[in-house]
């Protein structure tokens, strides 16, 4: 798999991991090791490109995911059947993908 690839998906994961502390938190539960998800995240923020990281952002605010599986050729951000010449690549996770229709990034979970 991509390094790029790897860490927006560790940063989508630790950014819904933030999310669920707050909710905790809000609802009244004392949690420890918020600061250390915060400081993952910026470590990882750190080692990507700032374009793919300014993508992400985008696709974060727009949609919630900014990167999703593709399971059976279809984008699981839309629900939309990928092109077939996206589909039948060899090596789909070697490179950033990107959804035709909805732009999100893309990651081929059954490879």
């Amino acid at each position: 798999m991509n390094d790029d690839l790897r860490k927006l998906i560790s940063l989508q994961e630790l950014d819904l991991l933030i999310k669920e502390r707050k909710k905790e938190e809000e609802a009244g539960f004392q949690l420890q090791g918020a600061e250390e998800f915060k400081k993952a995240r910026e470590t990882i923020i750190s080692l990507l490109p700032p374009h793919l990281y300014r993508k992400y952002q985008r696709l974060k605010e727009r949609y919630g995911n900014a990167v999703v599986p593709v399971v059976g050729g279809i984008c699981q951000g839309c629900f939309i059947l990928l092109p077939t010449s996206l589909v039948s690549q060899k090596n789909k996770n070697e490179r950033i993908h990107t959804c035709p229709n909805c732009g999100r990034i893309l990651y081929w979970a059954d490879e």
